[in-house]
């Protein structure tokens, strides 16, 4: 429960970042490129939210949401943290690595869901 717990926080913190980056730099500003990144980071962001919210509830698509997660989050945090820097690099950090590790970590304790 833990790890859900947290998260969900992470993915909170990072889909408002991204909501941030998304209004005040893209749509205020009149910027293309952090209204890009805002929006890439938010949706990156909501989906490691919703993998939280299904291990919290132990939902048994809950691996394929994170699977999601992290086919995303890391070529989006990759080109916004590395390619054209927008994100600082504790974003980096924690928009790479979380997915990774929540996929390695989750691997087998999941089986496939069946519909």
């Amino acid at each position: 429960m833990f790890i859900a717990i947290l998260v969900i926080l992470v993915g909170a913190l990072l889909t408002a970042a991204g909501v941030q980056e998304l209004v005040v730099q893209g749509i205020f500003n009149n910027r293309l490129y952090p209204l890009t990144g805002g929006t890439l980071g938010t949706v990156a962001g909501a989906l490691i939210l919703t993998a939280g919210i299904a291990l919290l509830r132990q939902s048994p698509r809950a691996y394929t949401y994170i699977r999601a997660a992290a086919f995303v989050s890391v070529p989006v945090f990759i080109l916004i943290g590395f390619i054209k820097p927008l994100a600082g690099w504790p974003v980096r950090i924690i928009g790479i690595a979380l997915p990774i590790f929540l996929l390695l970590y989750f691997r087998k304790s999941f089986s496939p869901a069946t519909d």
